[in-house]
């Protein structure tokens, strides 16, 4: 049986070339993107896992805002519709979150990509954040944070920027 629909490992590899340019140093923090085969049961744990795995450069004393577990993660995270999910995502890669200086991508450059993802993964994604700019629950120790998760038709992309002041 034929299907007009991509498989999740072409549409996979596909997001992970659309999102190659985007992790990196940003203003006094760091931009990170992943894209992984995943499903909304398992979204907690993954990105959990992924925030957990970075090297934050947290303070030796510095315990505020350290996620404890994936349902710790749940609780600072509220789902978003498409349009706030593309509007954050742009947000995040055109601004840095300090100063809101100049991103890694312009807002005309940042819409095109995301949008991209936004067809990528395909109808029915479902999205989270932390953030509504300027309010936010904090996933790192750092002074500020965004994350925005999407997960549809199999995949998992978690966006996270952190800075500090």
């Amino acid at each position: 049986m034929a299907t007009d629909q991509p498989s999740v490992a072409h549409r996979l590899d596909r997001i992970r070339a659309l999102l190659a340019g985007l992790p990196g140093p940003l203003g006094n923090g760091e931009l990170h993107a992943w894209a992984n085969p995943g499903d909304v049961d398992g979204m907690h744990r993954e990105v959990f896992g992924l925030i957990g795995g970075l090297d934050v450069g947290r303070y030796p004393d510095d315990f505020v805002n350290v996620l404890d577990s994936p349902n710790d993660l749940a609780d600072r995270l509220s789902e978003i519709d498409e349009a706030d999910a593309l509007q954050r995502l742009i947000s995040i890669a055109s601004s840095t979150l300090a100063y809101h200086l100049r991103g890694r991508y312009d807002e005309t450059k940042a819409r095109s990509v995301f949008g991209s993802l936004l067809r990528l993964l395909g109808h029915g994604t479902r999205w989270w954040t932390n953030t509504d700019f300027p309010a936010w629950k904090p996933v790192t120790p750092h002074v500020f944070d965004a994350v925005v998760i999407g997960v549809g038709n199999g995949i998992t992309v978690t966006v996270l920027a952190f800075d500090e002041d």
